[in-house]
């Protein structure tokens, strides 16, 4: 595993702080998601109990009672000695489990709320950058954007997380960079799981690049036009496998 996948801005953004409530099972459901979304891999190693704890800004008795949990459940294991710590454990079929019981848990009215507040956060990042004369900030963001060339669905979320957050950076804003954190625990992964499909994937990186250029060249309301664009492909294909798996869930009771 390569460890530099745990120092990147969308892995970070996983161990942003929990918040004061229901400590124990947000960091599970956090922790789940990034596994079952693919921004945490097979393999990858998480950081130590006491470095998620500082991050978290939790107890360690709470991170070692969620790791625990997972463990229980084989989505970590761990290794003793050097070299050793908690690592993702789950296979292929464990992962697309994880994430159709995640996706079919979601009611439309829960999606399309997440969606509503995501495109906020958006427009919100677009139009401060805008207001504070800065689009030409973006030349080196729209560059990095052109040369990632993901070869999947986990690698496409990787970048465009990354994506969002250095955009919520530009503002210059701790409040906007602090949403759009919170936004991407609680739902963004989730929103950009038919990335996995090359078409899609193809379709909303098309409309992203599209974003960026007109950012650049002064057009902010058609930088958010295709922002939006590329957020309502990828919210009709999660409310559509939303529905097949409670199809299905149906048919199998």
């Amino acid at each position: 595993m390569d460890d530099r996948r745990t120092d990147s801005s969308v892995t970070a953004a996983i161990y942003a702080p929990i918040g004061d409530k229901a400590l124990v099972p947000r960091i599970r459901q956090r922790l789940e998601d990034a596994i079952a979304t693919g921004v945490l891999a097979p393999g990858d190693r998480l950081p130590g109990e006491s470095i998620l704890a500082s991050r978290f800004r939790v107890s360690l008795v709470t991170v070692r009672e969620a790791l625990q949990q997972l463990r229980a459940t084989d989505l970590l294991h761990t290794r003793q000695g050097r070299g050793g710590g908690s690592f993702v454990a789950a296979d292929s079929r464990h992962i697309q489990s994880l994430l159709d019981n995640r996706i079919r848990s979601l009611s439309r009215s829960e999606i399309n709320d997440f969606a509503v507040y995501y495109r906020a956060i958006t427009d919100a990042v677009l139009n401060t950058i805008a207001q504070m004369g800065l689009e030409q900030n973006l030349t080196g963001i729209r560059d990095a954007f052109m040369r990632a060339v993901p070869e999947d669905g986990a690698a496409a979320r990787s970048v465009q997380g990354g994506l969002d957050l250095r955009l919520a950076g530009e503002a210059q804003s701790v409040r906007l960079v602090h949403e759009q954190i919170r936004i991407q625990n609680e739902f963004g992964a989730l929103l950009w799981m038919g990335l996995d499909d090359p078409d899609l994937r193809r379709s909303v990186f098309d409309h992203h690049e599209t974003m960026l250029d007109e950012m650049i060249s002064g057009g902010t309301r058609s930088a958010i036009e295709a922002r939006e664009a590329a957020v309502n492909i990828s919210l009709r294909w999660l409310l559509s496998r939303r529905n097949e798996a409670q199809r299905q869930e149906r048919e199998n009771n």
